[in-house]
Order: C-alpha cells, then sequence, then structure tokens
C-alpha cells in the first residue's frame, strides 16, 4: 500500500468530516462514484452532479450528524480500504448509534476514483482484493 495513496485517503475522510466541499474535490478524480449504504439503499453517487452536493444533502436530510471515525488501514490489493466507525444522530427522530463500517477506496494517478462502503470488513476486503473496478475513461 503507498504511503502516498493512503495520505490521499486520510485527506478524503478528513474533508467528508468537516464536510469541505473543496478538500474532497482535490481528492477525487473528476469521474468519481461512490457506493455508499447510508443514504438509501444501494445508492451510487457521481462527480461531478451527484457528488459531492447531492450526497451530502441527501446525507443531512437523514443525519443530524454524521461522522466517519478511522482505526486501521488495510492494503487491500486493489484498493485501500478502511476500517472506522460511523457515529450518527438521526435528525428525525434523534436515535444515535455507532456502525463499524469498512470503506474500500480505488485510487488511479493520486485521486480517488470509487469508494464503496460495507457492513461487513470480509466483503470489502473481497471486493479490494477481489478485484479492479473500471477506471472511467
Amino acid at each position: 500500500m503507498s504511503q502516498e495513496n493512503v495520505e490521499v485517503v486520510q485527506h478524503w475522510i478528513e474533508a467528508y468530516n468537516a464536510r469541505d466541499m473543496d478538500g474532497i474535490l482535490e481528492a477525487i478524480d473528476p469521474d468519481f462514484e461512490f457506493r455508499s449504504i447510508f443514504v438509501a439503499v444501494e445508492s451510487v453517487f457521481r462527480a461531478p452532479e451527484g457528488f459531492p452536493d447531492a450526497y451530502f444533502k441527501t446525507l443531512d436530510e437523514a443525519y443530524q450528524s454524521f461522522v466517519v471515525t478511522p482505526s486501521e488501514w488495510i492494503d487491500a490489493g486493489a484498493a485501500v480500504l478502511v476500517l472506522a466507525t460511523a457515529d450518527w444522530r438521526g435528525s428525525g427522530s434523534g436515535a444515535e448509534g455507532k456502525t463499524p463500517i469498512a470503506t474500500a477506496f480505488w485510487l488511479r494517478g493520486g485521486k480517488v476514483f470509487r469508494a464503496e462502503t460495507f457492513t461487513d470488513r470480509a466483503q470489502a476486503l473481497e471486493a479490494g482484493v477481489g478485484h479492479q473496478p473500471e477506471q472511467p475513461e
């Protein structure tokens, strides 16, 4: 796992937690795709029209707060895998929770071109090791 790729992913997560749109845009490829399990079932958000603005609008409607706290970085072969906890509070209900997650980040040319979240570590490892997603041209 290259240190440079880890640093790009660390920057992405820091910008994500701060809702720093400029910071996120610095870290992602123009054809970035994000598969999220938190905003709707099987949601896919693509840059530039759906990410970051549409994604965070949807996320912030559902959650009063939502922060990702990384605990481990894994070289998953084709991806950088981040084990983390999503700390959240629902907007309407005020319910709170901590959800263990694993997010696979695929990079190209020093930019994240795809990220996908999982609640199962084994599935995330399989995704990161098992295949390199198609890279946009």
